[in-house]
């Protein structure tokens, strides 16, 4: 071929846009843990509807029933009184609304999303409950909204602060052994979903502009906690107050009117078909629900409810800011959408920044109102003002100690300094220190060089709260027995091989007053001599309860606390809320709640639900996760409990974050194309 001719035809070739592969990759490691390599976000979006049907599609279906006031069609009568004040709440019609509207990136996220979930639903449809149906954006949209109430809801129900808490901090280079920011990621939850549908699917995303690796909750289309190749982000419970109890005061000339504020309106009324699941049937019969303009009238009562819940569209348009985002002030920036109602959130990047931001969806309130209880809803005072700002809210960047630790606590704690001052009504947060806060601070702040080892030690420290000035306080007033000598050999730990944390525990749970002896001890007050003969003498019995039902007082911790899945059943460390009421918890709060030596022993159910730690180097960002269980929810799946060697004993796996080493470490990989 003449030279000419060959030079024109490498001009050609040259000329020929490259092939791009259509549709994702998707990778999966050891752990069942998808990365989805795709062109492009509407691709991505399709693989991670079908990745998450593939592993939790009964949790979505539940958690769309859930949100949409639909679960009495699989649970029966029981959950008909649910739903029918979720449906007055208005999240389906809501959802109905801005289904029709939705343009733009978040209609093309949402739609691709649906259609890969349904494409899961499809191959898996002999296996599921006949009550799943096609998954729809009403679904979705109807999901976020609930999300972002979930908090809010179950504090409604039960009108008990604080909740579910969870712990989180981030340290500056000056912190470090890597002299790049770490980030810790820990919410705490039930690991079956037993907290509002919340349970987490782990995976990661590689687009050419979006990389990230967190969870995302099972029916969301974004990840909600993790990481991207610049900024790591966690959140954790801050407990404002997101919805009011209106008295609802009724026209005496009129029974169809009441007063708003100060003026008359009408009652509206909206006739529901509620369908209901009996003897393996659907059936359905109408309710009529009475609205007021705050929202539904809680049923057998004079009082109605408003909820602060952001737009779903707004949610969704965060969420994918966030995941964008390449520096602190990005994301933070990103909060101003104000998509999410609530949270503490921490963050970091790769330049070295860390920061907080309080968030909360809440209305200036008037102070002269206790709005922790039902307020009078015809005084014009009681009405809401505007929302409180981002810049309003307490706030700092890189504070002077290096350290931001959220642990459910006091916002002005975060900066373990005097950065945040101010003042807040109760209203927008209303929380002190916690236990878990008291612990992890101290760690954190007498703490030098800490290493991406020393983070993931931190994260899931097992001491037991005021158990070593408490066993001396006990040793005070009788320094010989049996039960002495096992608590002064003790750890003051729990973890498994603890000897002395099931006597501390059987001690602690023997008597109300135990917890503030324990309490007092720990703040160096010394007890009286009656404090310290009722102590002794509880102790007497709970050791005579502990021979009674373990047969010894030496049985280590892990012989009593255990977490089950399946037919995997294995000890768990941890320590956590071993007293209803008492918030006395480790940093690791591993617990049963009320269950507690039920029986002498400790089934686990509740604590950290999903664990990360980040190390920001710009080089190339570093991470290690663990989930409770696993990776899915199918019970036939190798991935449903294979975790929980590692999450017992407090270990973490390498993420091996970025699409080549998702490509290197996965064990199966599969194409989809949307």
């Amino acid at each position: 071929m003449p030279i000419t001719a060959s030079l024109v035809l490498l001009l050609t070739l040259k000329l020929v846009p490259t092939a791009i592969t259509p549709g994702s990759t998707v990778y999966e490691d050891k752990y069942g843990v998808p990365s989805i390599v795709a062109p492009n976000l509407r691709e991505a979006s399709f693989a991670m509807g079908y990745a998450q049907a593939k592993d939790h599609a009964v949790r979505m279906g539940l958690n769309f029933k859930l949100a949409r006031g639909r679960l009495a069609e699989v649970n029966g009568k029981s959950s008909l009184l649910q739903d029918g004040f979720l449906r007055g709440l208005g999240f389906e019609t809501k959802a109905v609304e801005v289904a029709s509207r939705l343009s733009g990136e978040p209609k093309e996220v949402l739609e691709s999303f649906l259609a890969g979930a349904n494409k899961g639903l499809g191959e898996q449809k002999d296996s599921l409950p006949k009550w799943i149906e096609p998954f729809t954006a009403v679904d979705v949209i109807s999901f976020t909204q609930f999300v972002n109430a979930a908090f809010p809801l179950l504090d409604l129900s039960s009108k008990i602060s604080p909740g579910a808490g969870s712990n989180q901090f981030a340290l500056a280079p000056k912190k470090t052994s890597t002299k790049h920011p770490l980030l810790s990621i820990d919410p705490h939850l039930g690991w079956d979903g037993q907290d509002g549908g919340i349970v987490w699917q782990e995976f990661a995303m590689y687009t050419p502009d979006l990389h990230f690796r967190g969870v995302a909750i099972p029916g969301l289309p974004i990840g909600v906690l993790g990481h991207n190749d610049r900024v790591a982000w966690s959140m954790t419970n801050n407990n404002p107050q997101l919805f009011t109890i209106y008295t609802v005061k009724t026209n005496p000339e009129n029974r169809n009117q009441y007063s708003y504020h100060g003026q008359w309106k009408e009652f509206k009324t909206e006739k529901v078909t509620m369908r209901y699941l009996e003897n393996g049937e659907l059936k359905s019969n109408v309710i009529t629900s009475k609205l007021t303009e705050w929202g539904p009238m809680v049923p057998f009562s004079n009082r109605s409810v408003r909820l602060s819940v952001p737009n779903p569209e707004d949610t969704i348009k965060q969420g994918l800011r966030m995941l964008r985002s390449k520096s602190a002030n990005e994301f933070r920036s990103a909060l101003n959408l104000r998509g999410l109602s609530m949270w503490n959130y921490v963050y970091a990047d790769v330049a070295g920044n860390i920061g907080y931001q309080y968030n909360a969806f809440v209305p200036k309130r008037d102070g002269a109102f206790d709005w922790d209880k039902a307020v009078a809803g015809d005084d014009p005072k009681s009405a809401w003002g505007p929302l409180w700002s981002l810049d309003d809210l307490p706030r700092v960047q890189n504070p002077a100690s290096g350290v931001l630790v959220n642990c459910n606590s006091d916002p002005k704690l975060t900066p373990l300094g005097s950065e945040i001052g101010g003042t807040w009504p109760r209203d927008v947060t209303s929380y002190g220190p916690t236990t878990r806060w008291q612990m992890l601070s101290a760690l954190l702040a007498n703490a030098q060089r800490v290493s991406p080892e020393m983070a993931k030690e931190f994260a899931t420290d097992c001491t037991v709260p005021f158990a070593a000035q408490s066993v001396e306080q006990l040793s005070r007033f009788a320094d010989s027995g049996e039960a002495i000598a096992v608590l002064k050999k003790w750890d003051k730990k729990a973890k498994i091989d603890s000897v002395g944390c099931g006597l501390y525990t059987y001690w602690l749970r023997q008597r109300k007053g135990n917890v503030p002896l324990s309490e007092a001890a720990g703040k160096g007050v010394q007890w009286t001599p009656d404090q310290g003969k009722g102590a002794i003498e509880s102790l007497q019995v709970a050791s005579q309860q502990m021979n009674t039902q373990l047969g010894s007082l030496t049985v280590p911790w892990g012989g009593i606390q255990t977490m089950e899945r399946g037919t995997v059943k294995t000890s768990v460390q941890g320590f956590g809320y071993v007293v209803s009421g008492a918030g006395l918890a480790a940093v690791s709060p591993a617990s049963a709640g009320g269950n507690t030596l039920k029986d002498g022993r400790s089934h686990a159910t509740f604590g950290s639900s999903f664990r990360m730690i980040v190390s920001l180097d710009p080089k190339g960002i570093q991470s290690w996760s663990v989930l409770p269980y696993g990776n899915s929810n199918v019970a036939s799946s190798p991935h449903y409990s294979d975790q929980m060697g590692l999450y017992s004993v407090g270990k973490y796996k390498a993420t091996e974050f970025g699409a080549a080493l998702a490509k290197k470490y996965s064990v199966k990989n599969y194409h989809l194309e949307y």
